[in-house]
């Protein structure tokens, strides 16, 4: 049998299982009191442990553990996950953030700045190098190419 039971210190969980004399030789000690070895009946008494049969329950072994045991390992196991989790995911979205601000952010915010410095005439400005093949490579280029147009337009309309 398994299951809880109430106590004076509070819920514990039982496991309960039958003793059962199911080895002959248990009965050459146990079944009467005439035949049992002399210390035994000098040292427990000629009152219990005899009269038993073959396949006779003759008691219980019980193990009992407090209920609140099983519940601060599971709620310390709870607690552990969680923080793991949390964890996880703080890593996973600073590292996500880092990644956005390092291969979006950054270079957009670089090209930004420098076709502001080119439409407010600044010619001087150098060329956007952005060394990736990706989208923000491309309009890289694409700008480059763009400020290559307007500087020579540029030199165009002053000759």
């Amino acid at each position: 049998m398994i299951g809880e039971r109430d106590t004076p210190t509070g819920t514990s969980l039982y496991i309960a299982r039958p003793l059962r004399i199911s080895n002959p030789a248990c009965l050459t000690c146990h079944s009467s009191v005439e035949v049992a070895p002399k210390t035994l009946v000098d040292r427990y008494g000629p009152a219990n442990g005899f009269g038993w049969n073959l396949n006779e329950v003759v008691g219980a072994q019980i193990v009992s553990v407090p209920m609140d045991v099983p519940l601060q390992r599971a709620s310390r196991s709870f607690n552990v996950f969680m923080t793991a989790q949390v964890a996880v995911f703080v890593a996973v979205g600073v590292v996500l953030n880092l990644m956005i601000w390092l291969v979006i952010v950054r270079p957009v915010t670089r090209l930004s700045s420098l076709a502001d410095r080119v439409s407010q005439g600044e010619m001087e400005a150098p060329e956007f190098d952005s060394g990736s093949k990706d989208e923000i490579g491309n309009l890289a280029a694409s700008f480059n190419r763009m400020r290559t147009s307007v500087v020579q337009a540029m030199r165009m309309l002053d000759n």
